[in-house]
């Protein structure tokens, strides 16, 4: 998978501070879906806090109930729009670590969602995403990865300055687009060589 827009963010998805919850987002746009993956980073300072939020029974074990709890709670503070309609995104998998893991900063919760939309039609469309979740000690990250469907060419990107919101507009064509021109050049260029090495040996044949 291949991230775009990655320069417009800071590089501290690997060096986050230890009293802060780091939430990296990465968006993928298809025709008729969209699919959200997150890795939620709480650094070793907040880690019990973290921890405490998704075990409800203090007894240092997440229970599947206390799991499915938290990103569901996690994902109930999302907000998703495609062309100014809201859509909603259900969980499609999780996992969640050990306390022993996040207490040393190397635990990260991974999600993966999906909202169901209409058919894209040819032309301009614009996404809408929001995370507030635990603003307290959150800090966010998002990306859009380039989409799989050759059709859909994203074409602008904007992010709030603690990108809690983030917006892209894109584009469907009516057919996938025409190779660009730097992948034609090379095999047209294959072709008149060739057909200029055969019309000189006719010509001394």
């Amino acid at each position: 998978m291949v991230l775009l827009g990655c320069a417009a963010i800071p590089c501290t998805a690997n060096a986050h501070r230890l009293d802060e919850y780091l939430q990296a987002t990465r968006i993928s746009i298809a025709a008729d879906r969209i699919k959200v993956e997150f890795n939620l980073t709480p650094g070793a300072a907040v880690a019990d806090d973290v921890f405490a939020t998704i075990d409800a029974d203090r007894d240092e074990k997440i229970s599947p109930a206390e799991g499915s709890a938290y990103v569901e709670s996690f994902v109930r503070s999302l907000s998703l729009d495609v062309d100014g309609e809201l859509r909603s995104l259900s969980l499609d998998t999780y996992s969640i670590p050990s306390l022993k893991d996040m207490r040393h900063g190397e635990g990260v919760l991974r999600l993966r969602a999906t909202a169901r939309t209409p058919i894209a039609s040819a032309g301009h469309h614009q996404l809408a995403f929001a995370n507030k979740h635990r603003s307290d000690i959150g800090v966010y990250l998002i990306n859009a990865l380039i989409p799989a469907d050759n059709r859909i060419r994203i074409t602008g990107q904007t992010r709030d300055m603690l990108q809690h919101e983030f917006k892209m507009d894109y584009a469907v064509s009516e057919s996938e687009r025409e190779p660009e021109l730097a992948a034609v050049i090379p095999p047209i260029l294959g072709l008149l060589l060739a057909a200029g090495f055969y019309a000189v040996a006719r010509r001394f044949s």
